[in-house]
Parts: structure tokens; sequence; C-alpha cells
């Protein structure tokens, strides 16, 4: 992981680029392992645990000759590797992914000294879709609704289908406050129309980024796409140190 956020940026989310349509992301987080007292190594209960999610997508022009069974998990990973062996330049990010690949597990995991998680959530090849609500027929409202990915699945290249879907839910409460038996209906149907206007605008926003992303740039097209994404990441970071700074002079001085 240190390799990783050497090349890719120190963040929890490390998007990446390759020259021939295809990008991914890495992302981790640290999680707290309730560690045993006994260890091989005396050292090992020092050392910090991750939980990643990896993620690899390419055009699916590319899987027009491929046959690969999507519910083997360690042919998947196996398909993955090769695909990033052939769209990839020979690099250190490249490596990286490579190595990181090859550590996602194949089957079950029934080690818990190595895989210490109570979750387990196999490999798997899916197409990239996403839900434009404004493309669903019109439906009837009722005292049923929908929220976030039901109503409108986003592509997850924005990382924000958890905002919207969040979203959502304070519009639908705030809809619903003021409710009776009387109103109900119309209350849900304020909800609805409002949901669909502003979701449809992040899921065509979130589908054009992503064609965008999965056009062939080449080789200097995707170190420019990689080193804007990092200069963007740097602002963010230093607009994140600058509110908690301020957060913490605030109750400092109260």
């Amino acid at each position: 992981m240190d390799r990783c956020i050497k090349v890719a940026g120190n963040s929890i989310v490390q998007l990446n680029f390759g020259p021939n349509g295809d990008w991914g992301f890495v992302a981790f987080r640290l999680i707290p392992i309730e560690q045993e007292t006994n260890y091989k190594n005396e050292n090992d209960h020092h050392e910090p645990h991750y939980r990643t999610i990896l993620f690899y997508t390419y055009p699916t022009k590319l899987d027009d000759q491929i046959k690969i069974d999507d519910n083997d998990t360690a042919s998947v990973i196996e398909h993955v590797k090769q695909m990033i062996r052939k769209l990839r330049p020979e690099c250190e990010m490249t490596d990286v992914l490579l190595e990181l690949w090859d550590l996602a597990p194949k089957t079950i995991p029934n080690d818990p000294e190595n895989f210490p998680f109570k979750n387990y959530y196999p490999t798997k090849r899916r197409k990239l879709q996403d839900i434009d609500p404004s493309s669903v027929d019109p439906w009837t409202s009722s005292r049923v609704t929908l929220l976030g990915d039901a109503a409108h699945a986003v592509n997850p290249i924005n990382g924000s289908g958890t905002n919207v879907a969040i979203e959502d839910a304070d519009s639908l409460s705030q809809a619903l406050i003021n409710h009776s038996s009387e109103n109900l209906i119309s209350c849900i149907q304020e909800y609805e129309k409002e949901m669909l206007k502003r979701t449809s605008k992040e899921v065509s926003s979130s589908r054009s980024f992503a064609l965008y992303l999965s056009s062939p740039v080449g080789y200097f097209g995707m170190i420019t796409r990689q080193s804007t994404f990092k200069v963007v990441q740097f602002f963010y970071q230093l607009s994140a140190l600058n509110h908690g700074l301020r957060s913490k002079f605030y109750s400092l001085i109260h």
C-alpha cells in the first residue's frame, strides 16, 4: 500500500488511468482489528490492516472474443491481470496494480491470521450500467416511492451514488414534514418531481465522465489525465486541511 500511495497519491480513493480507454480505482481504509496476544512475529501487531476495494474497467468491445466464467473468482482475477498487462504500459503503477490484484482472495478465505475481516466479497465482472430516471416510464405516485439506486443508478466514477441517495432521503423527509392523511400523496409527488430533476443531471454527468475516460488517449494523454487528477486531489486535501484547522481554532476560542 505504501508503494500505491507513493505512485497514485495519498487519498482514500485513488484513480488510475490507462492510454487505451481503461481506468480504475483503489479505495482503501484502515480497519481496527482485535489483535491476538500471541504472534509469530512480535512486530505483527504494529502492522496496519487495510480493507481494499479494487475496481478496473475497460471498453466492452474488448470482451467480444473473450470467454470468462464470471462465477469463478480466480478466472476473473486472472482475466483482469491479463487486461492490465495488455492495455497498460510497463511502469511502476502497472506493477502495483498487478500485485494488488494478485493479493485479492480467489476463494473464501479461511485464514483469520492473514485475512482478519468478517466479510468477503468475491470478485465479479459486470457491465457498467446506469439508470437515467428521466428515461423511465412515468409511474403513479402512491404510498410507496423510490430513492437511491432503485430510482437512479449512477456510474461509480464520480463516487456520488451514496451522496445522491442521502440527498434523496433528506428531500423525502423534508417533503413529509407537514404531511397528513389528506395530502400524503401530493407530498410524495413533490419529492419525486424534485428527485427526478436533480438526479437526472447527476446520472448524465457521471455517464459523460465515464465515456470521456473510456476514450483512448495514448501515453501522453494518460500522463496528462493522471497529473490533472493529482493536482485536483492536492487542492481537495488542502481544502480539507484548512477546514480542519479552522474548526479546531473555532473550538479553541469558544
